[in-house]
């Protein structure tokens, strides 16, 4: 007797102590602004390359699914997102992805802060929690950086969709401050909500790499650094037009080869990765947010990617290669 004493004593001792630890382990939550530490865990023990493997399948789902079940390009227009938040806006959350003090200057009303890189990744929970049966609604300065969010965070589970040319900074005739449209300057705090399950640990992991290593160039190469790329380095780059290819025939930048954007994206993502083996892909569409959404997939694959600031261009649009009349075009 005194023996099965003895020995129940010290189990309960050892159960009370785990309890103890467990409690004190709990850390406490992460500043909007705070920097995600460095993960190393990968999903059922792989090592933590292999979550480019997970996520191969996620991007070829995310391109193959639009002109099918996506029919939007997974980006929604100023008018048409005002007119949805005045009529459904429990449908709807905002993530304004510009740094904090364009947020506080202006933002649309209810949108929650989280700036571009190291913070979307130490955040990722609390979006997914934040989006819970709802569309997530990306927005930024031009479009470009909500389109690589809007990828991202797709791949990682989310529904997501960009704002078409985000606030329209130094856009004047796109974007929603140019459209006049509602304006907030008060501070809408991230909600505190229960978390959700993430779909796939490995491609969280994989997301938050992503944002935790954005370059200060944000994945963008700007128009005079493309000039010079062109003119003195073409070789060190892989260039991909992912325009439809009526309008690749009409005129492209000289060196790109057409890969429409959707299906095809998916379909060639395996050649795309060997023809740009130590390159760095460079991936131009008409005004720089469907080649956000590639560059980041490519980016988030392991492939050295860039997306063309405000690309090619077209009608309507202040931006892009062929709003210089000095930028040389070929067909």
């Amino acid at each position: 007797m005194n023996k099965k004493k003895v020995l129940y004593s010290l189990v309960c001792s050892l159960v009370v102590s785990s309890m103890i630890l467990t409690g004190c382990s709990k850390s406490a939550e992460v500043p909007v602004t705070a920097k995600a530490p460095v993960v190393n865990t990968a999903k059922d023990g792989a090592p933590v390359g292999d979550s480019v493997n997970a996520v191969k399948p996620a991007v070829e789902s995310y391109f193959k699914n639009i002109g099918y079940t996506v029919q939007d390009a997974y980006t929604i227009p100023e008018k048409d997102l005002n007119v949805e938040l005045e009529k459904n806006p429990s449908n709807y959350a905002i993530l304004d992805i510009r740094q904090a003090d364009a947020y506080q200057h202006g933002h649309i009303k209810g949108a929650v802060n989280v700036p571009y890189g190291p913070s979307i990744a130490s955040n990722l929970d609390k979006i997914r929690a934040y989006a819970k049966d709802k569309t997530l609604v990306v927005v930024c300065y031009t479009g470009q950086m909500a389109a690589q969010a809007d990828a991202i965070l797709n791949i990682a589970g989310i529904t997501t969709r960009s704002l078409n040319h985000g606030m329209g900074t130094g856009l004047d005739v796109v974007g929603w401050a140019s459209l006049k449209l509602p304006l907030d300057t008060s501070s809408t705090l991230m909600p505190t909500l229960p978390s959700v399950a993430s779909p796939n640990k490995a491609i969280d992991d994989a997301v938050i790499k992503y944002f935790n290593e954005a370059p200060k160039d944000s994945y963008i190469i700007d128009l005079p650094v493309l000039k010079e790329a062109l003119a003195n380095n073409a070789d060190k780059y892989y260039f991909i037009d992912i325009r439809l290819a009526a309008d690749y025939a009409k005129g492209h930048i000289k060196g790109f080869v057409n890969t429409p954007y959707g299906p095809d994206i998916a379909k060639n993502l395996d050649s795309i990765k060997e023809k740009s083996q130590g390159k760095t892909v460079v991936v131009c569409c008409y005004t720089g947010q469907k080649a956000g959404q590639v560059d980041a997939a490519l980016n988030i694959l392991g492939m050295s990617t860039k997306s063309v600031d405000f690309g090619f261009g077209k009608e309507g649009f202040p931006k892009g290669w062929s709003s210089d009349k000095a930028n040389e075009i070929v067909k």
